[in-house]
């Protein structure tokens, strides 16, 4: 299991474009739209593997119910999620209920702007009490991997995962065997990361 992707949410794309590279000098590439779920992204990769999503309502789909209504209402930004990846994510799914988090398998998708599908399955479920520090475990089903699509002269430089049990999320974090991921503690659960670009480390703004 690694580190895969972020998503950082806002009510504009267009605005999240230009703002991304104002701060770190590299323009994001449009990745495409979720069908149903009312967003569309832009994307930046950083590294083989990994890449920052920027998400946004779709205008060309309905914003009632989704995830684009939810983020056409923010007043600024929100990193609100992070995903790894897994071969196995039926054992993912059996190590989630051990600590409490009851999941479903299902499956999702998003069109590139040149109509190309790109495929995975997921684990949908929400629990309070780890909140954002929960983290969404996917599976690909197309070979090919968005990380390839955005600009590549961004790299992760820190992502940090903050929340009032730390222990607690260690202990998840370990038995599903995620490494390399900063849990410190904080009182209100908050994901947090850093981004080196060609003007240096910039700490992507976010609200808690």
């Amino acid at each position: 299991m690694k580190l895969d992707h972020f998503a950082y949410a806002s009510a504009s794309l267009d605005k999240a474009i230009a703002d991304f590279e104002s701060w770190t000098g590299v323009r994001p590439t449009p990745g495409g739209s979720h069908p149903g779920k009312g967003t569309r992204n832009a994307l930046v990769s950083l590294g083989p593997g990994l890449y920052l999503a920027l998400d946004a309502p779709d205008p060309a789909q309905p914003l009632v119910g989704n995830n684009g209504a939810w983020m056409a209402e923010l007043d600024g930004y929100l990193l609100f999620l992070f995903a790894v990846a897994t071969h196995d994510i039926e054992r993912a799914q059996r190590v989630l209920a051990g600590h409490g988090v009851a999941t479903r398998l299902v499956s999702g998708e998003r069109r590139t702007g040149d109509g190309r599908l790109i495929a995975w399955d997921f684990l949908e479920g929400t629990d309070e009490a780890f909140g954002s520090a929960l983290p969404h475990v996917m599976r690909w089903k197309t070979d090919h991997h968005p990380s390839a699509d955005g600009p590549a002269e961004c790299r992760l430089a820190s992502f940090t995962v903050r929340h009032p049990d730390p222990a607690r999320v260690r202990a998840l974090y370990a038995e599903l065997g995620l490494e390399g991921v900063e849990v410190s503690r904080a009182d209100t659960i908050a994901l947090s990361m850093t981004v080196e670009g060609s003007r240096g480390d910039v700490t992507l703004p976010t609200r808690s």
